[in-house]
């Protein structure tokens, strides 16, 4: 039993820094930002999502069924992952992580039929590239045991970053209420955006922005928080309130 875990401890772990560094990638070259973002809502360099999204690839993987039974699977299980976490932080945190809105055939912004079929193609991916890397590095977990220290510590980290995290989460969802009255949706990664950018643009000589640790010694977490209602409310964008739709 105790094997076991630790096999899922690791293919949790190591899917999420991959998937960390894939987003990190996307974010700079490809996504709306054009930037160097810290993915996700924690600050380390690792990202949940991406962790389940590799540990059930590798049971699918495993399954001795029919490869195209496989290929639904992974795209049914992928888009699932995607929608059931996006809309957890949708609804209990008033937050966007992504937003799938502007493209067609979207389910409330959380997932498309474009994206599940990148996750389907990164699935593939996993299947003949990744998958005999894992099941090569389990074996070899399972004859160094060992190097479990190493995974008990990166969780332990993890457990921190998850608890600091959340806390953020609440607390920017209280100011978005206090200050509007309403439910107002935080797109985090806009507002990381516009955090990043008042220090450079104002306070440059005396802080640095925080990459892996964005909000670590923020002051005034409220006025940022008015600041991004003020903006959205600029251009007009349908945030405020569509919360409620849910």
């Amino acid at each position: 039993m105790t094997v076991f875990i630790l096999k899922y401890l690791f293919l949790f772990g190591t899917g999420s820094l991959f998937g960390w560094i894939l987003e990190l990638f996307y974010r700079r070259y490809f996504g709306k930002a054009k930037d160097w973002i810290n993915p996700g809502f924690l600050s380390g360099p690792y990202l949940p999502i991406y962790g389940t999204g590799v540990s059930v690839l590798y049971i699918v993987s495993d399954l001795n069924i029919n490869f195209a039974i496989k290929i639904i699977l992974f795209a049914i299980f992928t888009t699932l992952i995607e929608y059931i976490t996006g809309l957890f932080f949708l609804k209990y945190y008033n937050a966007r992580l992504w937003d799938y809105s502007n493209l067609k055939f979207n389910i409330n912004g959380l997932v498309s039929p474009l994206y599940s079929f990148f996750w389907t193609i990164l699935s593939l991916f996993f299947y003949y590239v990744l998958y005999p890397y894992f099941y090569n590095q389990i074996e070899f977990l399972y004859q160094n045991l060992q190097f479990s220290l190493f995974v008990g510590i990166l969780y332990g980290i993890i457990i921190v970053d998850v608890n600091n995290s959340f806390n953020i989460l609440i607390r920017v969802k209280e100011l978005t209420e206090t200050i509007e009255e309403s439910s107002v949706v935080i797109h985090l990664e806009d507002f990381k955006r516009e955090i990043k950018f008042k220090y450079v643009n104002i306070k440059s000589k005396t802080r640095k922005p925080q990459f892996l640790l964005p909000f670590k010694g923020v002051n005034n977490l409220k006025g940022h928080v008015k600041d991004y209602i003020g903006k959205l409310k600029d251009e007009n964008v349908d945030d405020i309130k569509r919360i409620n739709r849910f």
